[in-house]
């Protein structure tokens, strides 16, 4: 109240009165008091943005006009520019597919009915159910992101299981059949259809459209196109570059292009990498804006090789999330995987021992010096250990080292020459098939080493390691891994770092079988054996 009465003072001493009247004398005075107390208060707190004043109104003036009503953009407006809704017309070549399995389906049921197993209704339809159960299986989908042969051999050998259940259930409700017999048949069907997929044949690799910052596209460009599985048809940077794309690919510049750019090029899928700094919204509308296309839309996560069955998606509170597990370190698993690899490697030192005795002999033969080769290497949790190996090189090859280091063809810490003078004739040919590294076996039983893991490192490497490959030292070296049947010596130094982490990260029994059939692939191959 004080205030007020000052400020109604001040204002009756300033203001004159226009008209004896005393209603119109009050509201003309409330009227300059509320806007003088306005005029003081705005000094202080500023008015929050958006807040329309609007000027005083006295009873003797007319009412003011409304105000327009704010337009306000429509709900449905894409930030990406929109286009026409097309259905992409690549999903036209499977067509050939579908009527090859068809036939493949109606001539094996022609053969069995020929043969006398199955009649000809019972073996007619379940050709006939064939192709449906193949196309809701999701065989005659294009090929998805990522996916691999075995993967897609996988959705016809789940078709095949569920044929078999569904003609085994229904065929004793409409026809009398031999259930061994249409097991038989659907087993065919199933080799049919799988053997393009065991066989290698190629199929179209899937069109890709890269979205992000310059040098985030230039290195996923790089790594698809060193891959062979995708085929980049187009970029599309958040800002323009002076660097340039590798290849003659297309490039458009803006995030909003990135749906222009799968339109034009048809391609399957639009990858967002990470760091393309796209709001929720924008992403939401620029899925809408693919909703016709048949192109697909992928986000980056950032992560650097984590395998997909790490990884959940989840949304707690409103907010999605992606959960990444833990990597198998230690646990049951990992004394399952100890236990088998020493009993195999100890039965394949006693197969191998007549091997290895006449090898020994003959290098023993070739030059005077011990036929073993014993060197220190560096095993889990940083503690060292003797590795064995039959000997490749001259007796004086350690100290011949540090003569050849300016010869040294390789980056980071290793040390490989092709043509490595050091290394014997007879040692070059167990180099060759990996022959020479069966001693290692010994090593796999004492439990130094496993059948499969990181590179057995050297004490002189490991005291170079940064932080990352440190982190290949959390598990036991293995006699084979991901970098023997992913190159061996022609890798750079980053490729095993990263190839050998990645096999520490995503570690699984499953996992370990796989490298071990591919070992046998990669020596008979001798890439990278020198």
């Amino acid at each position: 109240m004080g205030m007020t009465q000052v400020v109604t003072d001040t204002v009756s001493g300033v203001v004159p009165v226009a008209a004896p009247d005393p209603v119109t004398d009050v509201a003309d005075m409330v009227v300059d008091v509320v806007a003088a107390e306005g005029a003081l208060l705005d000094r202080q707190i500023p008015r929050p943005r958006g807040v329309i004043t609007l000027p005083p109104v006295s009873p003797a003036a007319p009412a003011p006009a409304p105000l327009p009503e704010p337009v306000e953009p429509p709900v449905d407006s894409p930030a990406v520019p929109e286009l026409p809704q097309r259905r992409a017309t690549r999903s036209a070549p499977t067509w050939p597919t579908v009527v090859l399995d068809l036939v493949l389906a109606l001539g094996l049921a022609v053969l069995s009915v020929s043969q006398g197993r199955l009649e000809l209704p019972a073996a007619l339809a379940t050709a006939l159910a064939w192709p449906p159960i193949l196309a809701v299986s999701g065989r005659y989908r294009r090929q998805a992101l990522g996916q691999s042969r075995a993967a897609r051999a996988a959705v016809v050998l789940g078709a095949g299981a569920r044929t078999a259940v569904l003609t085994l259930a229904v065929s004793p409700l409409l026809w009398h059949a031999d259930p061994l017999a249409l097991a038989t048949l659907v087993a065919g069907f199933t080799v049919a259809s799988g053997l393009p997929f065991v066989a290698g044949v190629r199929r179209p690799l899937p069109r890709v459209v890269l979205a992000g910052r310059s040098r985030d596209v230039r290195e996923a460009v790089a790594h698809l196109r060193a891959s062979g599985t995708h085929e980049v048809v187009a970029v599309c940077l958040s800002r323009a570059s002076k660097t340039p794309v590798d290849g003659d690919v297309p490039v458009y510049v803006g995030l909003q292009a990135s749906s222009t750019a799968a339109h034009d090029h048809g391609a399957d899928a639009l990858v967002v990498l990470p760091g393309a700094k796209l709001s929720p919204a924008e992403v939401r509308r620029l899925h809408w804006s693919l909703a016709g296309l048949g192109t697909e839309l992928f986000l980056g996560t950032g992560l650097l090789d984590v395998e997909p069955q790490r990884t959940r998606v989840m949304s707690t509170a409103g907010l999605g999330v992606l959960h990444v597990g833990k990597p198998t370190l230690r646990g049951p698993r990992r004394l399952v995987k100890d236990l088998v690899e020493r009993v195999v490697a100890l039965g394949a030192l006693v197969l191998t021992l007549p091997v290895l005795a006449a090898l020994a002999v003959a290098i023993r033969m070739e030059s005077p010096g011990p036929a073993f080769f014993r060197q220190e290497r560096i095993g889990r949790d940083g503690v060292p250990f003797t590795m064995l190996k039959l000997r490749s090189m001259s007796v004086d090859a350690e100290e011949a080292r540090l003569a050849l280091a300016d010869d040294n063809e390789k980056d980071g810490v290793l040390f490989k020459i092709a043509q490595d003078p050091r290394i014997t004739p007879l040692g070059s040919k167990l180099r060759r098939y990996s022959l020479d590294e069966l001693p290692q076996l010994w090593n796999v039983v004492r439990g130094d080493m496993s059948l499969v893991g990181p590179r057995p490192a050297l004490p002189c490497e490991v005291a170079a390691y940064d932080i990352d490959p440190r982190r290949r030292l959390v598990v036991k070296p293995g006699v084979t891994g991901l970098w023997q049947v992913s190159g061996r010596s022609d890798l750079t130094w980053a490729e095993s770092v990263r190839l050998d982490l990645k096999y520490v990260e995503n570690w699984s029994l499953r996992h370990d079988l796989s490298i071990l059939v591919r070992t046998v692939r990669a020596v008979l191959g001798h890439r990278g054996a020198y």
